[in-house]
């Protein structure tokens, strides 16, 4: 599908629904994925599965919709709007790094190190499709 195409076809409002939906989905699949992940690294830090899960599963929810409606409003050219939702997608897409930092003890600094690593990986491939979106 050709971007202006993927544009005319975001236009319709059944259709941002069904973009909206696929997309929560597939980010509530990644927090469970990366969920697990993070546990079998950090627990042994002192990091608590669980309340990691509900934390990045439960920011998962904002962060989906928030993206969604940045992205929205800037296709309809609200780019306050659109700025106040990329602010709340930021925050809620860092936010169970927060908790990872926060909470872990002794760890060691090349676990960070690959930690901070795919961090910044992420947010480079998250930023670089947002602004391929915005085009």
């Amino acid at each position: 599908m050709r971007i202006s195409n993927l544009f005319q076809y975001l236009e319709d409002v059944e259709a941002r629904r069904k973009g909206i939906r696929i997309w929560l989905a597939l980010v509530l699949l990644w927090s469970i994925g990366r969920s697990i992940v993070v546990a079998q690294v950090f627990d042994q830090y002192g990091l608590n599965p669980r309340i990691y899960f509900t934390i990045d599963f439960l920011s998962s929810v904002p962060y989906a919709l928030a993206s969604a409606q940045s992205l929205l409003a800037y296709i309809d050219k609200k780019r306050a709007q659109s700025a106040l939702w990329a602010i709340l997608t930021l925050v809620t897409f860092y936010l169970p790094d927060v908790y990872i930092i926060a909470v872990s003890q002794r760890v060691p600094p090349s676990t960070y190190i690959g930690f901070s690593i795919v961090l910044g990986i992420f947010s480079v491939i998250a930023y670089l499709q947002w602004k391929e979106k915005r085009r």
